[in-house]
C-alpha cells in the first residue's frame, strides 16, 4: 500500500499515541508520572514560562539547517543523531530546567531584591546577620550585573573593542549559569510547596519558592559556580568538535543530577549538599534509570515530530513562523513533564522520612 508522507505521517503519529498511552498505563512510575502531569495541568504558566525561554534562544542562536524531508523520513540516518541529541538534552535537564540565556538578563534586577531583603531583613535569610564581606559581594554582584546590561545593549548598537567583548562573554557566561541554578532551585521548591502545602492560598506557591530561593542564596552561588563549570566544558566541546570527553561531561551531569535538588531540600553546606545529592542517588538509581528509558524515546519522538514539521514546512517563511512557537511549545511541555517527574521521584524516595525540606 502506497501512502503520501502527510499519511504516514499521520499514522505515525495515532500509533505513538496509541503506544504511549499503553505504556504509561503499566509503567512502574506511573504515579509519579501522573502527579507531574497534573502539576503541570494546574500550573500552566510553568509550560509558557519554558517555551518562552525556549522560544528565545533559538531565536537568538546560530541558526541550524533544517533538516530535509529525505533526511528526515530516512530513519537509518537520523536515529543515531536524535539519540545523542536527547540523551544530551536529559543529562543537561536536571541542571538547567530551560535556556538560561537570554532570560539571564532579569538575573541584576533579582539581584536588587535580594540585596534588598538580605539587608532590611537579615534573619529571614539566615541564622545569622551576614558579615560585611558578604554584603559587599552581593553589591559586588549586582553592580557587575548591571555593567553587564549595559555592555550587552552597547554590543546591539556598536562593535566593542576586543578587551571589553572578552568581558562581556564572560560576564554572560557567569550570569547565564547564576541564572540556570536560581531557576532550579526555585522549581524544587516550587514542587516542594505543591506537595506539601503549608497554606491554604495554593495561589502563593511561586511567592513563597523564591522566598525559599532567596534563603539559600550562598548554596545557589556554589551550585552557579558547578554549573559554569559544565557549561564552559560543553562550549569547549562546540568549538573544538576534535576534542574529546563528551561522554565524561554526560557522566558529571548525570552523576550529579540530584544536586539541584540537595541544594533546595537540604540545609548546612555545599559540601554537605553534594553529599546528599550522591545519596539521592543513590537510592533512586534504579527508578531514574527507569524513567530515563522512557524519557530517552519521547524526546526522540518530540524532536522527531518537530523536525518533521520544519522539514514540511519546506521553504514557506509563513509556515515556518507559525510552526516555531508551536514546536516550542510542544518540547517546553515536554521537558516539564519529564523533569517534573524526575523532582517527584528525587523528593519522595531520596530523602528520609527524618530529612525536612
Amino acid at each position: 500500500m502506497n501512502l503520501s508522507l502527510w499519511q504516514s505521517t499521520v499514522l505515525a503519529l495515532l500509533g505513538f499515541a496509541a503506544g504511549l498511552a499503553l505504556h504509561l498505563r503499566w509503567h512502574p512510575l506511573r504515579r509519579h508520572l501522573s502527579d507531574a502531569w497534573d502539576l503541570l495541568r494546574l500550573r500552566p504558566a510553568l509550560v509558557l514560562l519554558a517555551a518562552t525561554a525556549l522560544l528565545l534562544a533559538t531565536l537568538c542562536s546560530p541558526q541550524r539547517a533544517p533538516y530535509a524531508v529525505e533526511q528526515i523520513t530516512d530513519w537509518q540516518e537520523i536515529l543515531r543523531p536524535l539519540a545523542l541529541s536527547a540523551l544530551v538534552h536529559l543529562a543537561v535537564l536536571p541542571h538547567e530546567a530551560m535556556p538560561a540565556w537570554p532570560l539571564a538578563g532579569v538575573a541584576p534586577v533579582l539581584l536588587v531584591f535580594l540585596t534588598v531583603r538580605i539587608w532590611r531583613w537579615p534573619y529571614r535569610y539566615g541564622e545569622r546577620r551576614p558579615g560585611a564581606e558578604q554584603k559587599f559581594a552581593l553589591l559586588a554582584a549586582t553592580l557587575a550585573g548591571f555593567a553587564w546590561l549595559g555592555l550587552e545593549a552597547r554590543g546591539l548598537r556598536h562593535m566593542l573593542p576586543e578587551n571589553m567583548e572578552m568581558l562581556r562573554l564572560g560576564l554572560r557566561y557567569v550570569f547565564t549559569a547564576l541564572a540556570a541554578a536560581s531557576v532550579q532551585v526555585w522549581l524544587v521548591r516550587y514542587v516542594i510547596a505543591w506537595e506539601r502545602p503549608q497554606a491554604i492560598d495554593a495561589g502563593g506557591d511561586a511567592a513563597a519558592a523564591l522566598e525559599h530561593a532567596f534563603a539559600r542564596w550562598q548554596g545557589v552561588a556554589w551550585l552557579a559556580a558547578f554549573d559554569l563549570l559544565w557549561m564552559s566544558w560543553r562550549w569547549w566541546q562546540l568549538s573544538t568538535p576534535q576534542s574529546i570527553g563528551a561522554w565524561g561531561w554526560v557522566e558529571l551531569l548525570l552523576l550529579f543530577a540530584a544536586l539541584p535538588v540537595a541544594v533546595a531540600a537540604v540545609p548546612g553546606s555545599f559540601w554537605q549538599q553534594g553529599a546528599a545529592a550522591l545519596r539521592v542517588l543513590g537510592r533512586c538509581a534504579v527508578p531514574l534509570l527507569l524513567l530515563g528509558v522512557t524519557a530517552l524515546a519521547l524526546v526522540m519522538l518530540g524532536t522527531y515530530m518537530v523536525e518533521m514539521a520544519h522539514a514540511l514546512c519546506g521553504d514557506s517563511q509563513f509556515w515556518y513562523i507559525l510552526g516555531l512557537p508551536l514546536g516550542a511549545l510542544v518540547l517546553a511541555m515536554l521537558d516539564c513533564w519529564l523533569l517534573l517527574a524526575v523532582l517527584l521521584i528525587m523528593l519522595r524516595l531520596g530523602f528520609s522520612r527524618s530529612t525536612s525540606a
